[in-house]
């Protein structure tokens, strides 16, 4: 690839992986990109993305092509190589042969099935920004040699920029979420003050005696009292002097 045209690939490669405020963001098509972008400007064959789920209860691989991303598939489903160890340990994974037999003693299953694919070599990178790791980055080669360090930090680097969109994204998804349940409360302490307001005026009450009819009547109906409020203000709903 001409410098150039590779200098705009990368500029493009981390513009695009930090860019995860969308709406229809997923997680798992950027966790493709992430891929498909180090398979394309960094010396590999292919890369996969091994993450995991917001609780770090399950992992979920995605890759650059078909062969990668079958062998992810596989090393998530036996809990077995170089990116489920490096998702673990938080370090990074030098580039192994797999013909060595530490390969060989320490994954068993992930190298029989990565030769069969047709992969000589891996490397995998931890996807982690202070302390937090969402996954980890694997990269494959299919001949024999090695990954020059200048390559392990340009994936390391794409993996990091792909890691703080992803925690960028899971901190705006909980402030919405807070910020939904916050309104949700004021919304039901108004129709509630509304509620008590119209039941002391219909019943010429005071106001404490009208929020007891409510509270008795959403109690004796096992319902939430907002919902019996919304019906006061709404539909005219008038709870007797038993329900408190």
């Amino acid at each position: 690839m001409p410098e150039e045209s590779r200098e705009e690939g990368l500029a493009a490669a981390f513009v695009d992986l930090a860019d995860t405020l969308d709406s229809d963001f997923d997680v798992e098509q950027h966790a493709r990109r992430l891929a498909l972008h180090c398979a394309e400007l960094v010396d590999v064959s292919a890369a996969g993305v091994v993450l995991a789920a917001d609780d770090g209860a399950a992992l979920t691989a995605s890759a650059s092509d078909e062969r990668a991303h079958a062998l992810e598939e596989a090393e998530v489903e036996w809990g077995e190589g170089p990116a489920v160890d490096c998702y673990r340990t938080a370090r990074p994974m030098p580039a192994i042969p797999l013909a060595h037999a530490r390969a060989r003693a320490d994954w068993p299953r992930f190298t029989g099935r990565a030769l069969e694919l047709g992969f000589a070599l891996v490397a995998s990178a931890p996807m982690q920004v202070r302390g937090t790791t969402v996954g980890a980055l694997t990269l494959f080669r299919d001949r024999p040699g090695t990954l020059h360090a200048a390559q392990l930090r340009l994936g390391q680097a794409l993996a990091d920029v792909a890691t703080l969109g992803i925690l960028q994204q899971r901190a705006l998804a909980e402030q919405t979420a807070v910020a939904a349940q916050l309104q949700n409360a004021l919304n039901s302490r108004i129709v509630i003050e509304q509620a008590k307001g119209a039941l002391a005026q219909r019943r010429s009450i005071a106001v404490d005696e009208a929020f007891r009819l409510l509270r008795g009547h959403a109690r004796n109906n096992r319902r939430p009292l907002a919902d019996v409020a919304r019906e006061v203000v709404e539909e005219g709903l008038d709870p007797t002097p038993q329900d408190g």
